[in-house]
């Protein structure tokens, strides 16, 4: 629960060099599963690495297990991306901006940074971002 900011990307594909651009500018360390950084945007990657570990890992097999195996992409994208779920979208980060814990800290100000870079605007869809801007101003 809570209050959160969906701050989407002009291009989906753009993710993960965003992503890059913010942990060698602002000093982020992501988590790494398989080869994949969990960054601060959702990459079509992580969707990918996510879905195999559903479908293939035995750990990953007890979540969502009233399912039958395996997943479909198209079933995955709607419980991740449906209605009523946090996530915008693959391109998107979300950010919980309400009851925030110390280890969301350094990636909120890592965004406030961002936010006054020119890459920035080269990289945000500033249409979608009324919480982001009210938060962050």
């Amino acid at each position: 629960m809570g209050t959160y900011s969906i701050i989407y990307l002009k291009e989906a594909q753009l993710a993960e060099e965003v992503n890059n651009f913010l942990k060698e500018n602002f000093d982020l360390n992501y988590e790494n599963f398989n080869g994949v950084d969990y960054g601060v945007f959702f990459t079509q990657a992580m969707f990918n690495e996510e879905l195999r570990f559903l479908n293939e890992d035995e750990e990953g097999k007890k979540i969502l297990a009233h399912y039958d195996r395996p997943l479909t992409t198209e079933t995955y994208y709607s419980l991740l991306f449906g209605i009523g779920n946090c996530f915008g979208d693959i391109g998107t980060a979300c950010i919980k901006v309400s009851s925030v814990i110390e280890s969301d800290f350094k990636f909120i100000r890592a965004l406030q940074k961002f936010k006054k870079t020119p890459e920035f605007i080269k990289y945000v869809d500033l249409k979608n971002h009324s919480i982001f801007k009210d938060y962050y101003q």
